[in-house]
């Protein structure tokens, strides 16, 4: 049994009884703290974090009832497990209804006393899965694996070899080239699978409440902290946690992500508690980060933290023999949702398809598909209900815009071209014919 990361905290005033307790726990391989009284137990909760809490019933001065009343205030997701004589037994009962998790009679037993400890780890665990257990199950774990393309074939050989060890992981990719699907296949393949794996998409959250996300707040953090609520860290706790967009992170924030990888626990907002946190980190980013050490808006050390191994995902376009095996797939999982039965592709549209340089990447393919699938009336999708971008008019009607500053007449085909290529200034830059710099430049202008 392996419970390095479990530590229990036992609260009782009997030392022989406490003594024997941690002998007996500590040989089964959990982590203990003790204390003869629950104000001293108090104090050790407010700068540790424990998974179990077992406190004896009756106490000089505050009493075991009083010590669970207070933690299931303060501490509302600690189990709470109470030790009783045969003669207080039904104060025992009575604590079950104050929220205790089960309670153990004297002498102790340590087959039923770990059994018990064990059950309420995992209904703890539990309970936090189940948090994301819609999202997970909204999201199908169905991948494409047919692929001939030898750069993705490469990295799915990348993807077998990760599957024993716990390394960070950072995927390179444009957007929409399936970064959050291939951390997916990453968690599943590896030993955490059975765990939770936790996505963050770092460009999403205001940089005020990143902190928070991560590491949680206890209640009266901050104005609007009315209650304990866990960071998405601590909800990860021997799974994987997926940070999309990980060059969004501000400054303190990156600070706070590298203290964690060294040492491996965090501090809720509004705390001094250090929680024992076992996360594996996969980050993903659409961004060159060298470049953004040299401007000094990433961390050097972060880097090289999350990228022990990196992985480049190739885009749409570089995998022209994918573009029709991923059309179908989609087509085939979106004709059971909308009860469609569209058999496939004109060679129209084939044409298109593979014409087409899909700048919004797999995404873009399957919005494409789902939204040619809803307004088709053929048994073949037709080239223009795909309505791709590049049917729109390639050229401005100058007799239409009239006589405007040519300034005028340059941003707007800047903004034009930004928007066909879905914001890709690596891409659109290449399309207009001059350096990322420039284009930067031109939109800062």
């Amino acid at each position: 049994m392996n419970n390095g990361n479990k530590k229990i905290l036992i609260v009782d005033d009997d030392s022989t009884t406490i003594d024997l307790m941690k002998e007996l726990l500590e040989g089964e391989g959990y982590s203990i703290d003790t204390c003869i009284s629950a104000e001293d137990g108090l104090k050790k909760l407010k700068f540790q974090s424990y998974k179990i809490l077992i406190t004896d019933l009756k106490m000089p001065g505050m009493s075991g009832i009083e010590l669970l009343k207070t933690c299931k205030n303060k501490y509302t997701d600690l189990p709470v497990i109470m030790l009783t004589a045969h003669g207080t037994i039904q104060s025992a009962v009575n604590a079950l209804k104050f929220g205790a998790y089960d309670y153990i009679t004297k002498p102790i037993q340590i087959e039923e006393l770990v059994m018990i400890i064990e059950k309420a780890i995992n209904y703890e665990e539990l309970k936090l899965q189940n948090r994301f257990l819609a999202e997970e199950l909204s999201k199908k774990e169905n991948y494409f694996t047919d692929s001939t393309n030898s750069q993705y074939c490469e990295l799915v050989e990348s993807i077998q070899s990760l599957k024993n060890f716990d390394s960070t992981v950072l995927l390179n990719g444009e957007t929409g080239t399936g970064k959050e699907v291939l951390a997916r296949t990453i968690h599943k393949l590896s030993r955490r699978s059975n765990a939770s794996f936790v996505p963050i998409n770092c460009g999403a959250i205001p940089e005020n409440l990143i902190e928070s996300e991560l590491f949680g707040y206890a209640k009266g953090a901050f104005t609007d902290a009315k209650k304990d609520v866990k960071g998405k860290l601590e909800i990860a706790d021997g799974g994987t946690l997926f940070l999309d967009e990980i060059e969004e992170l501000s400054p303190k924030a990156q600070v706070a992500l590298l203290r964690f990888i060294q040492e491996k626990e965090i501090i809720p907002l509004g705390t001094n508690r250090k929680i024992n946190v076992d996360v594996r980190i996969i980050t993903a980013t659409n961004k060159d980060l060298k470049t953004l050490i040299l401007t000094g808006k990433f961390r050097e050390d972060l880097y090289y933290r999350i990228s022990v191994f990196p992985l480049n995902l190739p885009p749409l376009r570089d995998r022209t023999e994918d573009i029709i095996p991923l059309g179908m797939w989609f087509l085939n999982e979106l004709n059971q949702n909308y009860l469609k039965p569209i058999e496939g592709f004109s060679e129209e549209a084939k044409k298109a398809l593979l014409e087409y340089e899909w700048p919004g990447n797999i995404r873009e393919l399957r919005n494409c598909i789902e939204r040619a699938i809803i307004i088709e009336k053929e048994m073949y999708i037709q080239k223009e209900n795909l309505l791709l971008m590049s049917e729109e008019k390639k050229s401005f009607d100058f007799n239409d815009i009239g006589i405007v500053p040519l300034k005028e007449i340059k941003d707007a085909y800047i903004n034009w071209v930004l928007k066909k290529y879905n914001y890709n200034k690596t891409l659109s830059s290449k399309k207009l014919g001059i350096s990322l710099r420039c284009l930067r430049y031109k939109i800062n202008k």
